[in-house]
């Protein structure tokens, strides 16, 4: 979770890139369904998510995940990898983009 005006070169395989301020805004592209009050996020119309940031410093993602909970996102249905793409890097694993 980064802003958009952020580039990064390298990103975890299968990872969908949405700007940690827009992620309240963007519920519909994770399968919630716009409502009067915002969206309704049903727990079986919705995937479980895994957040990430740029490292383990980085405090994007923990302020994404707090805004698609208040917003409806199930809570149970968000993982957060709180090494980010910096643990990523260090332990060796598989990125794309580079």
């Amino acid at each position: 979770a980064s802003t958009a005006r952020r580039t990064r070169p390298a990103v975890i395989p299968g990872a969908i890139s949405i700007p940690y301020n827009e992620a309240a805004d963007r519920l519909g592209e994770l399968g919630c369904e716009v409502d009067f009050e915002g969206y309704e996020c049903l727990p079986e119309n919705v995937p479980v998510i895994a957040m990430f940031c740029n490292g383990p410093w980085c405090g994007q993602s923990p302020t994404a995940i707090r805004r698609i909970i208040k917003a409806g996102y199930p809570a149970e249905k968000i993982l957060y990898y709180r090494q980010g793409m910096q643990g990523w890097r260090m332990l060796g694993l598989t990125v794309s983009g580079e």
